[in-house]
């Protein structure tokens, strides 16, 4: 065994100083590199970004590796803090094996930005990169770029950089819809139009997808409609599926088409790379559309019966315009039954009997209005209780209560709204970046609330073990009234007590003893003690845990106030956008009780002749 061991330290010896690890603070082996690593990995990014701001200790503006400022700017990008990063991207710059990766890095700052609504300094962001941007970064930086854009209302420039035909072939449907949006706001209706069209019959191969096909058709259908061309409108509008977010306004908009005139034939503008994305060329299909749900034969023959409607004569109504009102009434019928807080659906409830009072239904028309009242006033009872839900504060924490402890930050995202009335009608104000951004910084600081908590309740337990040791410290404050006492005079000088004396006497107080008087004056003692540092200047650990204790004390009323601000913040805009719905379920049942009010005084009138 001993021979084993002598062979293992004389190879150790004979290797040279290469083969031997040493530490480098900040570079790939450094402990705590790997760990943030670690960390990152696990989305833990406040913990990774402590762990790496050790490595720096004091003085932040040392330099370490490329790999230790990567992994910073990362970590406290991803936790929220955007300006630290964009300073250490600048600063790598573009590398030959390092360009792609700090080039996404750097659109990931642009996006934070974005969503901050941040628009001129994620566009300032993008353009600074545009000279030595990768060609695999090209698509993701031109669809960040265009959407900034169309953000700031600088849509020639948002149609000039997402419709480069070099990069249109595999640009994704987004950009596609977001280029369209571009052109008709810039003016090309025609071009705009038809990118719209394309991407409205695009073969989705994922919801996301499916949601942008139907925001395009939705947005098309309503156009044609605007102007007077229904026929056109109508066939756009059976794209739409039925079970979707757009269904309740593409079925409300299909209604009304079906009264207005058909119009004329519309012709397509010509963008300049129709023949590039093969997937809008694919025929449209799918078996959830309006068209196909409403298809003939699917529903009652009877749609009067199927609305709830007894027999009547339309007085005033042609033909053709009986066969017009049953045809809107199909879609409108399948819309009314639907939740009545959707503004599209409170038309809805008003779009039928104002049809059949203009025919001359009055009776019928009556019955729906009466019905309509009962439905918007239920709707506006509703909208004042998740008010007062939401001033409760119960919205927000059911909202966070389930991830509260997670360290994500700004890639957190809600996977799942609480099972509360007030969230059901905030649905869209929730999906919203104003409303998810907000939302993140009122958990982040309330996991730095509840760390500074955690690190005061620890400090006082720390002290109170240590002063629990089995041989308990002298308090610091006797040492310095001691060493304050043993202090020489400006007229009779006196060479300080020795360290030893000192120890002897704190081990007797300790024990319940009586300490021994000081030892004579030592002048060789005096001479290695007069180095010595001052006596208040001696910080041990108990002293150090008194420093975070108070930086915590002098933190935690900052953070509370951050916290308070997000949350008045987050429910000012639950109210506000309840406010909203409210005013419109308002505006509506004003019309049914006018509308209403007019069908009893015609009433009124004639019986009086």
């Amino acid at each position: 065994m001993i021979r084993k061991i002598l062979l293992a330290a004389s190879v150790a010896v004979a290797l040279p100083a290469a083969a031997i690890d040493r530490y480098v603070p900040g570079s790939q082996d450094d402990p705590h590199v790997r760990a943030a690593e670690f960390l990152i990995g696990d989305q833990r990014y406040f913990s990774a970004a402590s762990e790496l701001l050790q490595v720096l200790g004091d003085d932040p503006d040392q330099q370490f590796t490329p790999v230790f400022h990567r992994r910073l700017a990362e970590a406290t990008l991803s936790f929220g803090i955007s300006e630290r990063a964009s300073t250490i991207y600048r600063e790598l710059g573009p590398n030959g094996e390092t360009a792609l990766s700090v080039a996404r890095a750097r659109i990931r700052v642009a996006e934070f930005l974005y969503q901050r609504g941040n628009y001129p300094k994620a566009i300032s962001e993008l353009e600074a990169i545009r000279a030595t941007l990768p060609k695999e970064a090209v698509l993701e930086w031109q669809d960040l770029l265009g959407r900034a854009l169309i953000a700031s209302g600088r849509y020639r420039d948002a149609a000039a950089v997402l419709g480069e035909i070099k990069n249109a072939g595999p640009q994704k449907a987004f950009t596609r819809y977001n280029l369209g949006v571009a052109l008709v706001n810039d003016g090309r209706v025609g071009q705009g139009l038809n990118v719209l069209d394309r991407v409205g019959q695009i073969n989705a191969i994922d919801d996301d997808e499916l949601a942008l096909r139907d925001k395009a058709n939705l947005a098309l259908g309503y156009h044609f409609l605007r102007q007077q061309q229904a026929g056109t409108a109508i066939s756009i509008f059976q794209r739409v599926r039925s079970d979707g977010p757009h269904a309740n306004r593409a079925l409300l908009g299909l209604g009304w088409a079906y009264l207005l005139p058909t119009g004329k034939q519309q012709k397509k503008v010509a963008v300049g790379d129709e023949g590039a994305p093969p997937e809008a060329q694919a025929a449209f299909q799918s078996l959830s559309t309006i068209g196909v749900l409403l298809r003939p034969g699917f529903l009652e023959d009877n749609i009067y019966q199927r609305a709830g409607l007894t027999a009547f004569r339309l007085t005033r109504a042609s033909a053709d315009e009986e066969a017009a009102l049953k045809r809107a009434l199909v879609p409108w019928v399948e819309l009314v039954g639907r939740d009545p807080i959707d503004p599209a659906v409170q038309e809805g409830l008003l779009a039928i009997p104002y049809t059949l009072d203009k025919l001359g239904a009055h009776i019928q028309a009556q019955a729906f209005y009466e019905q309509a009242i009962s439905a918007l006033e239920a709707a506006r009872k509703r909208i004042d209780d998740s008010s007062a839900y939401v001033r409760s504060g119960r919205m927000i924490t059911t909202m966070v209560r389930r991830t509260a402890d997670a360290e994500s930050g700004w890639v957190w995202e809600l996977k799942d709204l609480p099972d509360a009335e007030e969230t059901y009608y905030l649905q869209r104000l929730i999906a919203g970046n104003r409303f998810q951004e907000q939302l993140k910084n009122y958990r982040d600081s309330l996991l730095l609330k509840r760390n500074l908590e955690g690190w005061a309740a620890r400090s006082v337990e720390l002290q109170a073990s240590w002063l629990a040791r089995q041989a308990p410290a002298v308090p610091t404050e006797l040492l310095l009234a001691r060493q304050q006492l043993n202090k020489p005079s400006a007229e009779s000088p006196v060479v300080p007590t020795p360290p030893l004396a000192l120890q002897n006497s704190e081990a007797l107080v300790a024990a319940g003893g009586t300490a021994p008087p000081p030892a004579g004056n030592d002048p060789s003692l005096a001479l290695r003690t007069s180095g010595a540092p001052a006596a208040g200047a001696f910080i041990g650990v108990y002293e150090r845990l008194d420093v975070l204790k108070a930086r915590a004390a002098s933190l935690l009323p900052k953070v509370q106030s951050v916290t308070e601000r997000q949350a008045k913040m987050i429910e000012t805009l639950a109210l506000t956008n309840l406010a909203d719905q409210r005013r419109v379920t308002e505006k509506y049942l004003i019309e049914a009780r006018f509308a209403l009010a007019r069908i009893y005084d015609q009433q009124i009138k004639g019986a009086a002749k």
